[in-house]
C-alpha cells in the first residue's frame, strides 16, 4: 500500500513501532549490532593481515629476489635484505618462529695454520651453532684475522656472539680434537648433555658440519674492500689482454666496487665480443714439500687444464700459488694462462681466483676454499689428504669436486707421520 505523503508515512512508522513496542532507541540499537556482527564476519573471512610463510624466489641469471608475497622476513632472517644479491639457490622458504634461549655454546679459541684452516674451523663453529641454537664464543685473534679478508658480519645472522672470554671460566666444557672427522655425536639434536658446552681443537674439515647453510657461509666470506680494491688492476690487465677492452666500472669508484661486479666483467663480456671460460687454479707447494713430502705434478695440472679445455670453450686459466715462480716455469708458456702478480698476499690471491667460474686444486684447505667461493666445477687431485691425516674422503671432498685423472696426479715422496695440516 502507497502512502499518500511523506508525513503520512512517517505517522505510520510511528504508529508501527508503538504497536511493536520497539522504541527508537531499541532500534538504532539492533541496527549497530547487526553492523558490528557484520564486521566480525568480514574480518575473520577476508582479513589477509595474518603471518604468513614467504617463499623467496632467488633468480639464478639476474638475482633479482621476489616472492609469491609480500617480501617480509623474519628478524633472524634480515640478512636476506642485505645479500640477496649473493645467493644461489632456486628459492628458499623462510618461516617465522619463535626464537629459544640458546642452552649451548660453541668454542674456538685455537687454530694452527693458515687462513684456509681457520676458514674450516669458523665454518664448522658456525654451522654448529646454528644448528643447536648455541651461542657462539670466537677469539678475538681469530676474527680480526678472517676480517683481514672476509667481512664476517655475524651481526647480520641468527647468531649470538659471545665476546667475554669470562665464559671460558665456567665449569663443565668439554674439547674435543678434530683434523678432519665428522663427529656423529655433534650433529643429533638435541644436544647430549656433556656436548653443550663444547670447545672445538684442531681443524674440523668436514663441510659437513656447515653444509645445511652453505648460503650463509658464502655470505659471511664476503671479501672486504681491502682485498677487492687489490684486485682491480689484476681485472684491468685481464680485460686488456683478452678482449682489448678498458676497465670500465659504471656506477661504482676503485674503493667501493664489489667483487661479484669484477667477476662480471671477466664473464660476461659485452656484446659482440666472445665470452670465456675462467678457470682458477691453486698450487700448493711451500711446506707441503717438507711436511706432508708431496710435490704438484706437472702431468696432472696438463690433464685437468685440458678437461676443461674440452668441456667449455674459450677457457683461460688463472693461477695462484705459494710458489709463482714455480707455474712460471711450468705453464706460464700458453697463451691461455695467466698468473696472479707476487705482490699478492693470499686474501688477494684468494679474492682471484673466486673471480672465476670454475677451480683445480691441487692439494690444501686454501685450495678448497678458493673452489667453494668461486663455485662450478671443482677437479682436484687424488693424493690428498695424505693418509696420516685419517680423513674420511666423503666427508672433507663435497659431492661437486671430482676427481677425472686415473691415478694419482702429486708426487708422493714418502708418507708423513705428522697430523698437522694447513
Amino acid at each position: 500500500m502507497k502512502c499518500p505523503s511523506l508525513s503520512q508515512c512517517n505517522i505510520d512508522i510511528r504508529r508501527y513501532l508503538q504497536q511493536s513496542r520497539i522504541t527508537v532507541t531499541k532500534f538504532i540499537a539492533i541496527f549497530f549490532c547487526i553492523l558490528t556482527a557484520l564486521f566480525i564476519v568480514y574480518y575473520f573471512l577476508f582479513d589477509q593481515t595474518d603471518p604468513q610463510s614467504t617463499v623467496v624466489y632467488i633468480n639464478n641469471y639476474n638475482n633479482n629476489i621476489s616472492s609469491s608475497s609480500q617480501l617480509t622476513l623474519p628478524p633472524d632472517y634480515s640478512f636476506l635484505n642485505n645479500i640477496k644479491d649473493k645467493f644461489k639457490p632456486d628459492y628458499v622458504i623462510r618461516t617465522s618462529d619463535k626464537s629459544q634461549k640458546p642452552t649451548c655454546i660453541i668454542i674456538i679459541r685455537t687454530a694452527d695454520g693458515a687462513i684456509g684452516n681457520r676458514m674450516f674451523l669458523f665454518a664448522s663453529a658456525y654451522g654448529l651453532a646454528r644448528l643447536h641454537q648455541c651461542d657462539l664464543y670466537i677469539a678475538p685473534w681469530i676474527l680480526t684475522d678472517l676480517r683481514s679478508v672476509f667481512t664476517i658480519n655475524l651481526q647480520d645472522t641468527p647468531i649470538h656472539l659471545i665476546t667475554k672470554d669470562s665464559i671460558l671460566k665456567q665449569p663443565g666444557l668439554y674439547g674435543r680434537y678434530s683434523s678432519c672427522t665428522l663427529f656423529d655425536d655433534l650433529l643429533k639434536v638435541p644436544l647430549k648433555s656433556n656436548l653443550t658446552f663444547y670447545e672445538m681443537i684442531g681443524f674440523y674439515q668436514a663441510f659437513g658440519y656447515f653444509i645445511k647453510y652453505k648460503d650463509e657461509i658464502t655470505y659471511l666470506f664476503q671479501f672486504n674492500q681491502g682485498s677487492i680494491i687489490n684486485n682491480v688492476p689484476l681485472v684491468e690487465q685481464l680485460l686488456k689482454a683478452v678482449w682489448n677492452i678498458p676497465l670500465n666500472l659504471g656506477i661504482y669508484t676503485k674503493d667501493n666496487v664489489t667483487h661479484k661486479y669484477l667477476k662480471l666483467l671477466l664473464t660476461q663480456p659485452p656484446s659482440p665480443l666472445i665470452p670465456v671460460t675462467w678457470i682458477a687454479i691453486h698450487i700448493r707447494r711451500g711446506d707441503f714439500l717438507t711436511f706432508f713430502k708431496i710435490d704438484t705434478s706437472v702431468e696432472y695440472l696438463n690433464y685437468a687444464m685440458n678437461y676443461y679445455r674440452r668441456k667449455y670453450i674459450n677457457c683461460r686459466f688463472l693461477i695462484a700459488s705459494d710458489d709463482k715462480d714455480y707455474a712460471q716455469k711450468n705453464l706460464a708458456n700458453n697463451s691461455d694462462i695467466f698468473i696472479t702478480p707476487k705482490s699478492f698476499f693470499s686474501g688477494d690471491d684468494l679474492a682471484a681466483l673466486a673471480l672465476c667460474e670454475h677451480t683445480i686444486v691441487t692439494a690444501g684447505s686454501y685450495g678448497w676454499w678458493a673452489a667453494w667461493l668461486a663455485g662450478g666445477n671443482v677437479l682436484h687431485d687424488l693424493t690428498y689428504p695424505v693418509p696420516s691425516q685419517n680423513c674420511i674422503r666423503e666427508h672433507y671432498f663435497p659431492p661437486w669436486f671430482v676427481f677425472p685423472h686415473n691415478k694419482p696426479n702429486i708426487t708422493q715422496k714418502f708418507n708423513s707421520s705428522n697430523s698437522s695440516q694447513s
